[in-house]
Protein backbone atom coordinates (compact mmCIF):
# COMPACT_ATOMS: atom_id res chain seq x y z
CA UNK A 1 0.00 0.00 0.00
CA UNK A 2 2.91 2.40 1.06
CA UNK A 3 4.50 1.89 -2.68
CA UNK A 4 1.08 2.78 -4.67
CA UNK A 5 1.01 5.82 -2.69
CA UNK A 6 4.25 6.44 -3.17
CA UNK A 7 4.49 5.98 -6.61
CA UNK A 8 0.94 7.88 -7.35
CA UNK A 9 2.45 10.59 -5.84
CA UNK A 10 5.58 10.84 -7.49
CA UNK A 11 3.16 10.37 -10.70
CA UNK A 12 1.37 13.29 -9.57
CA UNK A 13 4.56 15.35 -8.61
CA UNK A 14 6.19 14.30 -12.63
CA UNK A 15 2.86 15.85 -14.10
CA UNK A 16 3.06 18.92 -12.25
CA UNK A 17 6.87 18.94 -13.44
CA UNK A 18 5.73 18.74 -16.65
CA UNK A 19 3.20 21.05 -17.15
CA UNK A 20 5.25 23.73 -15.11
CA UNK A 21 8.05 22.68 -18.37
CA UNK A 22 4.88 23.30 -20.85
CA UNK A 23 4.74 27.06 -20.20
CA UNK A 24 6.95 29.65 -22.36
CA UNK A 25 10.16 30.10 -20.29
CA UNK A 26 12.69 31.75 -23.39
CA UNK A 27 11.21 35.21 -23.05
CA UNK A 28 9.88 34.91 -26.19
CA UNK A 29 6.26 36.28 -26.62
CA UNK A 30 3.47 34.29 -27.99
CA UNK A 31 2.11 36.37 -31.02
CA UNK A 32 -1.38 36.68 -29.54
CA UNK A 33 -0.02 38.76 -26.66
CA UNK A 34 -0.23 42.41 -28.41
CA UNK A 35 2.14 44.01 -25.34
CA UNK A 36 4.56 41.38 -25.72
CA UNK A 37 4.74 41.68 -29.67
CA UNK A 38 5.62 45.46 -29.59
CA UNK A 39 7.88 44.31 -27.15
CA UNK A 40 9.36 42.06 -29.62
CA UNK A 41 9.01 44.17 -32.75
CA UNK A 42 10.53 47.41 -31.07
CA UNK A 43 8.81 51.23 -30.98
CA UNK A 44 5.12 50.76 -33.53
CA UNK A 45 3.51 53.34 -35.18
CA UNK A 46 0.01 53.61 -35.74
CA UNK A 47 0.11 52.66 -38.95
CA UNK A 48 1.59 49.18 -38.18
CA UNK A 49 5.72 50.05 -39.00
CA UNK A 50 8.31 50.07 -36.38
CA UNK A 51 11.32 51.79 -35.52
CA UNK A 52 13.93 49.21 -34.56
CA UNK A 53 17.66 51.03 -33.29
CA UNK A 54 19.33 49.16 -35.69
CA UNK A 55 19.92 47.51 -38.88
CA UNK A 56 22.94 45.57 -38.99
CA UNK A 57 24.69 42.63 -41.66
CA UNK A 58 23.95 39.45 -40.37
CA UNK A 59 24.41 35.38 -41.89
CA UNK A 60 21.70 32.65 -42.46
CA UNK A 61 23.03 29.05 -42.64
CA UNK A 62 20.87 28.79 -45.56
CA UNK A 63 20.58 31.86 -47.38
CA UNK A 64 23.93 33.21 -46.36
CA UNK A 65 24.13 37.19 -45.77
CA UNK A 66 20.49 38.94 -44.67
CA UNK A 67 20.10 41.97 -43.01
CA UNK A 68 18.81 42.14 -39.49
CA UNK A 69 17.05 44.07 -37.46
CA UNK A 70 19.07 45.48 -34.12
CA UNK A 71 17.27 42.34 -32.08
CA UNK A 72 18.64 39.77 -34.52
CA UNK A 73 15.22 39.66 -36.46
CA UNK A 74 15.49 38.82 -40.25
CA UNK A 75 14.40 41.75 -42.83
CA UNK A 76 12.65 41.15 -46.04
CA UNK A 77 11.57 42.88 -49.53
CA UNK A 78 8.46 42.38 -51.10
CA UNK A 79 8.60 41.77 -54.76
CA UNK A 80 5.65 43.76 -55.44
CA UNK A 81 7.30 46.61 -53.98
CA UNK A 82 9.53 49.15 -56.83
CA UNK A 83 13.04 50.05 -56.03
CA UNK A 84 13.20 52.41 -59.20
CA UNK A 85 11.50 54.98 -57.83
CA UNK A 86 12.10 53.21 -54.34
CA UNK A 87 8.01 52.82 -53.53
CA UNK A 88 6.17 50.68 -50.98
CA UNK A 89 2.86 48.69 -52.15
CA UNK A 90 2.29 47.04 -48.72
CA UNK A 91 0.00 48.91 -46.69
CA UNK A 92 -3.05 48.79 -44.15
CA UNK A 93 -3.24 44.64 -43.33
CA UNK A 94 -0.39 44.06 -45.29
CA UNK A 95 1.70 46.44 -43.27
CA UNK A 96 0.34 44.63 -40.27
CA UNK A 97 1.72 41.54 -40.74
CA UNK A 98 4.49 42.87 -42.27
CA UNK A 99 5.83 45.77 -40.65
CA UNK A 100 7.69 48.41 -42.60
CA UNK A 101 11.25 49.45 -41.28
CA UNK A 102 10.95 53.14 -40.11
CA UNK A 103 14.11 55.56 -40.16
CA UNK A 104 14.84 57.95 -37.61
CA UNK A 105 17.03 59.77 -36.54
CA UNK A 106 18.30 57.22 -33.99
CA UNK A 107 18.70 54.58 -36.11
CA UNK A 108 22.15 52.93 -36.78
CA UNK A 109 23.39 50.69 -39.78
CA UNK A 110 25.76 48.42 -38.90
CA UNK A 111 27.97 46.40 -41.73
CA UNK A 112 26.46 48.04 -44.65
CA UNK A 113 26.99 49.78 -47.27
CA UNK A 114 26.08 53.22 -46.97
CA UNK A 115 25.57 53.31 -50.39
CA UNK A 116 22.93 51.00 -50.56
CA UNK A 117 21.01 52.54 -47.50
CA UNK A 118 17.97 55.09 -48.23
CA UNK A 119 14.56 56.22 -47.31
CA UNK A 120 11.57 56.56 -49.13
CA UNK A 121 8.32 58.72 -47.64
CA UNK A 122 5.18 56.39 -47.42
CA UNK A 123 1.76 57.19 -47.83
CA UNK A 124 1.13 57.64 -44.04
CA UNK A 125 3.63 60.34 -43.62
CA UNK A 126 5.97 57.87 -42.13
CA UNK A 127 10.00 56.96 -43.60
CA UNK A 128 10.79 53.94 -44.57
CA UNK A 129 14.89 52.31 -44.48
CA UNK A 130 15.45 51.16 -48.05
CA UNK A 131 18.39 48.39 -48.88
CA UNK A 132 19.51 48.94 -52.37
CA UNK A 133 16.37 50.84 -53.37
CA UNK A 134 14.18 47.86 -51.59
CA UNK A 135 12.34 48.80 -49.25
CA UNK A 136 12.74 46.52 -46.29
CA UNK A 137 9.73 45.02 -43.67
CA UNK A 138 10.09 43.07 -40.57
CA UNK A 139 7.37 39.42 -40.52
CA UNK A 140 5.44 39.23 -36.93
CA UNK A 141 5.75 35.55 -37.70
CA UNK A 142 9.33 35.53 -36.84
CA UNK A 143 8.96 35.34 -33.31
CA UNK A 144 12.54 34.32 -32.77
CA UNK A 145 15.65 35.77 -33.74
CA UNK A 146 16.63 34.16 -36.49
CA UNK A 147 13.95 32.99 -38.09
CA UNK A 148 13.23 33.57 -41.48
CA UNK A 149 9.20 32.10 -41.89
CA UNK A 150 8.83 34.63 -43.97
CA UNK A 151 11.07 33.49 -46.80
CA UNK A 152 9.12 32.73 -50.05
CA UNK A 153 5.61 33.48 -48.63
CA UNK A 154 3.79 34.18 -51.10
CA UNK A 155 6.04 34.00 -53.57
CA UNK A 156 6.49 37.73 -53.12
CA UNK A 157 8.00 37.52 -49.65
CA UNK A 158 11.91 37.21 -49.68
CA UNK A 159 14.93 37.93 -46.90
CA UNK A 160 16.85 40.99 -47.93
CA UNK A 161 20.21 40.98 -49.23
CA UNK A 162 22.63 43.59 -47.97
CA UNK A 163 22.15 44.93 -51.70
CA UNK A 164 18.34 44.56 -51.68
CA UNK A 165 18.42 41.00 -53.92
CA UNK A 166 16.91 38.10 -52.09
CA UNK A 167 18.78 36.55 -50.00
CA UNK A 168 20.17 33.07 -51.11
CA UNK A 169 19.40 33.96 -55.01
CA UNK A 170 23.10 35.23 -56.19
CA UNK A 171 24.40 31.37 -56.29
CA UNK A 172 21.28 30.18 -58.18
CA UNK A 173 20.18 32.67 -60.50
CA UNK A 174 22.88 35.69 -60.59
CA UNK A 175 20.37 37.69 -59.26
Amino acid sequence: MWTKTWLSGLALAGIAVLAGCGQQTTGVPLASDAAALEETLGQRSDEGGYWPKSVQLGQNLTLGAVVLDGRGFTLYRFDKDSDSPPKSTCEGACARQWPPVLANEKITFENLSPSEIGVLDRRDGTQQVTIGGRPVYRYVKDIVPGQTNGQGAGRTWFAVAPDGSKAGQKAKSGN
